[in-house]
């Protein structure tokens, strides 16, 4: 028994040692790193970087999952959300426009009731700020209405990178 938990020990040093060398090695290139972010924990700079005009085109591709896009804040508007049914609390609310070369969405921050772990939020954002975002996309059909919704819903906000 203890034989098995010193190898079991073992190992999780050796992995947790080239984690931090693989980290190390990061940082000595002076490569900016991003914060861990999404269901999977995964930098940014991981997530594949869809086109906004292509979400939009198939968004039934990109339900219920985390998709990174980049784009300029085209508009923001900030409102105080009172229903304390929605997180048991007041809190703001903010939409942002975002534009990229292939079109235009609009993205939600639900503020301290939201899932954005970055430390840039969205109120402070400016028109005409590059920006990377990981976002959760939601689509919904509603009568009345000629094709889905799309919800963005931001889980982080970095400005964009040149």
């Amino acid at each position: 028994m203890m034989r098995r938990m010193s190898f079991v020990v073992m190992v999780a040093l050796t992995i947790i040692t080239e984690l931090g060398v693989l980290s190390s090695a990061a940082t000595a290139d002076d490569l900016r790193q991003s914060s861990r972010v999404g269901a999977l924990r995964l930098s940014l700079s991981t997530y594949e970087q869809i086109p906004i005009g292509t979400l939009l085109a198939h968004p039934d591709r990109y339900h219920m999952r985390e998709i990174r896009i980049t784009g300029t804040v085209m508009a923001t508007q900030t409102e105080t959300i009172t229903n304390r049914m929605i997180c048991g609390r007041a809190h703001e609310r903010t939409t942002l426009t975002v534009e990229d070369d292939s079109g235009r969405i609009e993205v939600i921050d639900q503020g301290a009731c939201g899932k954005n772990v970055g430390a840039l939020k969205a109120p402070r954002l400016t028109m005409g700020q590059q920006i990377d975002l990981l976002v959760q996309i939601m689509i919904s059909t509603s009568a009345g209405t000629p094709g889905p919704s799309v919800e963005a819903t931001i889980r982080y906000i970095d400005p964009a990178r040149d």
